[in-house]
């Protein structure tokens, strides 16, 4: 509990920003970039490194730190129960000739099918790309096909009608 009568006015203000905050519903990220990032509230109670290093001494910055610890502890409870609830079970349709190319790629590797896929899904999109060949990128990209441009009217075509 923070004592506020000890805290001066600008750490008073924050404190209330940080309160009103945490009561509104936040998350670790927002808290944290709201009063420790570059443009936090916290910025403005210090010019120097001095005046930084009295600031980690305060009552209010540890009020601060037990409030991200408290809600790192609620992201990992609301996050461990997210997960209890899931079977671990996936079932994706995919077309025959792509079974065929990762049972294959499997065998290849010495890894079961279930094994080959949850390694390839474990890795980020972004990742992944970067992993190809140049090759792989050009036949990825001739398979996507590009959304047509709508058909335009040609004055020919207006005025037969």
């Amino acid at each position: 509990m923070l004592i506020t009568k000890t805290l001066s006015d600008d750490e008073k203000q924050i404190h209330k920003a940080a309160a009103e905050t945490l009561r509104h519903g936040t998350t670790v990220a927002a808290f944290t970039d709201a009063f420790f990032g570059p443009e936090g509230m916290l910025r403005r109670l210090w010019q120097t490194k001095a005046d930084r290093e009295a600031l980690v001494k305060t009552e209010l910055y540890r009020w601060l730190q037990q409030q991200i610890a408290q809600l790192r502890r609620q992201e990992a409870q609301a996050f461990a129960k997210e997960v209890e609830t899931l079977s671990g079970r996936l079932t994706v349709v995919v077309a025959k000739s792509l079974h065929g190319a990762l049972r294959t790629e499997a065998a290849e590797e010495g890894v079961s099918l279930s094994e080959l896929i949850r390694l390839k899904l474990s890795l980020p999109y972004s990742e992944t790309i970067s992993l190809l060949s140049a090759t792989a990128k050009k036949k990825i990209q001739t398979h996507v096909s590009p959304i047509p441009a709508p058909r335009q009217r040609t004055h020919t075509a207006q005025r037969a009608r």
